[in-house]
């Protein structure tokens, strides 16, 4: 098998890269948040938390596990002598997951919860680098009216600023 990659190693790369891409656009995805113009924040993070453990009261954690098969695939290795073998490679291993089966209900009451106490879900697209650029950086405290241009920054302290930039 000279000169070509491992299928141990392809796997290490494709993990790696895997990793690679998902740090980048964690810090420019978009943001979703419970919205309601003028509300603190801190009010907003208490109505979510209130709403969150009465979900918790209400729908309780059902844990199930369930079965991931692993995924293959076939590579054909051949020797000086012009001899081929193709073989399965393992490129994920089989898993058993966790999960919560009424996480998604929970979620739906929460959604409810949140709307009787007047917030909408809302998303707002990662601001882009001019934007980012002019503004000075500063966690939004009240929600502020939103536009069609509102965007938002994700912070390093994990809050975020939301920005309405000039027409």
């Amino acid at each position: 098998m000279k000169g070509g990659p491992s299928p141990m190693g392809a796997t290490m790369l494709y993990r790696v890269m895997g990793v690679l891409g998902l740090s980048v656009l964690a810090g420019c995805t978009s943001l979703s948040l419970f919205y309601k113009e003028g509300t603190p924040v801190q009010r907003l993070n208490a109505d979510l938390g209130a709403c969150k453990q009465k979900g918790f009261e209400t729908i309780p954690v059902d844990q199930d596990t369930r079965f991931i098969p692993g995924s293959e695939t076939p590579r054909t290795f051949c020797d000086a002598n012009g001899y081929c073998q193709t073989v399965w490679v393992q490129i994920t291993p089989d898993r058993i997951e966790t999960y919560d089966a009424n996480e998604g209900l929970r979620e739906d009451f929460v959604e409810a919860c949140m709307a009787q106490r007047g917030y909408q879900p809302v998303r707002l697209p990662a601001c882009n680098d001019a934007v980012v650029r002019e503004t000075t950086l500063s966690p939004t405290r009240v929600l502020p009216p939103l536009s069609a241009q509102s965007c938002a920054i994700r912070l390093k302290t994990g809050q975020y600023q939301i920005v309405t930039p000039p027409d």
